[in-house]
């Protein structure tokens, strides 16, 4: 038999609730009807107040997202026409509650605070609305009372005018001293003071004293819009989907000036039609697969060692560096190998030009930025980063350069380190026999970074059949503490996973450019599915690293058409590393026009050019045939693991779900037609 989900108990005459469901609570039928029942029993009484509050993780995290899933339209309105019974009882009681924070308050969790009389938050917790992440928007009021504490802009508060739209729209979420600044919670606990205390004394003393007078900009929400809504069309890069936000948006200003619950009728209705949509879907799924990934699958339950010292070799290059800052900012200590010794002087102002950003917002000093620096060892010596926990390798996708970096790395290592490789597509078959006799293949493991690497969210740990669990489990951690999301896959499939989907995307796109389409207009075509087009992809991540790849995948046996990839490689055109690769660039790396050659590259071209729906559909088609494929044979976990992988690697839009439930949502829409 379940524990209760709310439990209370009274003390002088005050109940004090815990919401309790063992693990991270959150919002669900079972919760919204306990709750009720709670409600019914406190009503009536002589109580003073109600205090709420959590268990050790705080409040909760927000709704079931699993529940909401796999809710028809139908179980999903009952779902919100309680949660909102529920929710203006205890808003509309003349027992006063009273929402305890200490740790997490999100989502649908944050929109039951709300429904109190007030809510205080202890210095540590974490406030706010990530549902606009997940392609839908707050369900339980939280468009509507979160402005009617915050306002809308508020272009006075403390932290830069961030309010009611801020919270809503961006997913951000706050700390409790920001969350106060901008009147979303109402006091933070001070340091020292025990938190029962605290809540007790707020109750009684400052509860009935709070102004809930609504923020005046309410009224000029309207004229509001025009200034936010750019800050959405940058964020969906001009395209109509995701909805969410442009919905969200639509309902706060329209509920804006309305009794609140007539504008919560308007928020419900548009949730809805939202959070069942194919996007809606594919949003909370994806949130699904990133949860899934932050956790070792069962095959790899080992052991993670410690790591302390990481050793990156080439970190002259691009992604040397790039992985080098990461393990820096993670707080490791690194020390960076550079095979030409006239390249080691670079490595410094390399580094020291990532944080040009952060010194300009002022969110690090130039004395910080030193000091990290300081910490950093270059040397040309391979024999001193033998010693070190952890050695990645970041050279050209060459397997002669690799070959000799590994024989001689084998020769020294010490046993229990780790030697990863940044390949893009040789893993540990191809790379282990290199190590020797010496080499450890139990200590043997790709690390697939994606550039630009500071940014781009998505590692791929590939594992070896000789891969030893305790090597998974340590280079996981390693790779979550660096800020990135671990995708685990098995060796055999070259290019992995999204650079082997990415290497038939790439064919296909060549196809249709040899059959007569302009190459800009292809990639034009593709910016309705990725941040950039396919030659756009090829230029930025290096066109001498995809030659790379296709002459691995050549190697192998398979045939391949990326001719004029492997031939602008040739020619010294490695994209916009070199100012000069599909697009000719600019001295500050603004993209210029098509090379003028690129019809010489090739025989006779076809004239015929594809429409833009003929180039989305082909190239689509062809990346989800590989995705499937590379799921049937059990090189990712998968479909949802797979798909997250697209969307995080090369940006497939996240509202389409990547490829999988892309095609599979549009053979369903076929069907239905």
């Amino acid at each position: 038999m379940s524990t209760q989900l709310f439990t209370h108990q009274v003390l002088d005459r005050v109940a004090w609730v815990t919401f309790d469901s063992g693990g991270m609570n959150t919002i669900s039928t079972r919760a919204i009807k306990e709750l009720g029942d709670l409600v019914d029993e406190l009503d009536g009484t002589s109580l003073k107040g109600v205090i709420l509050k959590g268990n050790k993780f705080g409040l909760g995290s927000g709704a079931d997202i699993r529940e909401l899933m796999r809710a028809s339209r139908d179980d999903l309105a009952r779902l919100i026409d309680d949660g909102h019974d529920v929710l203006f009882r205890i808003e509309e009681s003349l027992v006063p509650w009273l929402a305890v924070i200490d740790g997490f308050a999100l989502g649908g969790i944050l929109e039951l605070a709300l429904a109190c009389r007030g809510i205080i938050a202890t210095a540590k917790s974490t406030i706010g609305f990530p549902e606009i992440r997940l392609n839908i928007f707050p369900g339980l009021g939280g468009t509507q009372r979160a402005p009617r504490r915050c306002g809308l802009v508020n272009a006075t508060d403390p932290v830069n005018g961030q309010a009611g739209f801020t919270a809503i729209l961006t997913g951000k979420n706050f700390k409790a001293r920001e969350a106060e600044a901008i009147r979303l919670i109402d006091a933070v606990i001070p340091e020292g003071y025990l938190t029962a205390s605290f809540a007790l004394c707020f109750l009684s003393e400052t509860l009935s004293t709070l102004d809930r007078t609504p923020p005046p900009d309410l009224a000029q929400a309207e004229s509001l819009k025009s200034i936010v809504l750019p800050t959405i069309k940058k964020a969906t890069m001009g395209r109509p989907n995701p909805r969410a936000p442009y919905v969200a948006l639509d309902v706060m200003v329209k509920g804006a000036t309305l009794p609140l619950r007539e504008a919560i009728k308007i928020e419900r209705d548009a949730f809805l039609e939202v959070a069942t949509s194919s996007e809606g879907k594919a949003g909370m799924r994806f949130f699904f697969a990133q949860q899934s990934t932050q956790k070792l699958p069962k095959g790899f339950l080992g052991k993670p060692r410690k790591i302390e010292y990481v050793a990156v070799d080439g970190i002259d290059g691009f992604m040397g560096g790039a992985i080098a800052w990461l393990c820096l900012e993670a707080g490791y200590k690194v020390t960076g190998h550079v095979p030409l010794p006239e390249f080691a002087s670079s490595v410094i102002p390399k580094l020291r030009a990532k944080y040009a950003f952060a010194l300009k917002k002022g969110t690090i000093t130039e004395e910080e930025v030193e000091r990290r620096l300081a910490t950093v060892v270059v040397t040309t010596k391979l024999s001193e980063i033998f010693n070190h926990d952890l050695v990645i390798e970041a050279r050209s996708e060459n397997l002669n350069v690799k070959a000799d970096f590994y024989r001689r790395l084998g020769e020294g290592l010490r046993r229990e380190a780790i030697a990863a490789s940044n390949s893009s597509s040789m893993g540990p078959s191809v790379i282990v026999p290199f190590l020797g006799e010496r080499g450890h293949p139990s200590n043997y493991v790709n690390l697939h970074f994606f550039g630009p690497a500071e940014r781009m969210p998505l590692v791929e740990i590939v594992v070896g059949d000789e891969t030893s669990p305790d090597t998974v489990a340590t280079v996981h951690e390693f790779v979550r503490k660096i800020g990135k999301t671990p995708v685990i896959l098995k060796d055999g499939s070259i290019g992995f996973l999204v650079n082997a989907g990415l290497a038939v995307y790439l064919e296909e796109a060549g196809k249709l450019y040899i059959e007569g389409t302009p190459i800009n207009a292809i990639d034009a075509a593709m910016h309705q599915v990725f941040p950039m087009g396919p030659f756009e992809v090829v230029d930025n991540s290096g066109v001498d690293v995809a030659a790379g790849m296709f002459d691995t995948i050549k190697a192998s046996g398979n045939p391949s058409s990326s001719i004029l990839i492997t031939a602008l490689r040739d020619m010294g055109r490695w994209g916009k590393k070199t100012s000069a690769g599909f697009y000719d660039y600019y001295i500050d790396g603004k993209q210029g026009g098509v090379f003028f050659g690129l019809p010489n590259l090739i025989g006779d071209r076809g004239n015929r050019v594809a429409s833009s729906e003929e180039i989305v559909e082909r190239c689509l088609r062809a990346l989800y045939q590989k995705a499937r494929e590379l799921v049937h044979r059990g090189i990712v976990a998968s479909e949802e693991e797979c798909d997250l992988a697209f969307v995080m690697g090369i940006g497939f839009a996240m509202h389409l779900g990547g490829p999988i439930f892309y095609q599979d949502a549009m053979t369903t829409r076929r069907w239905s037609e």
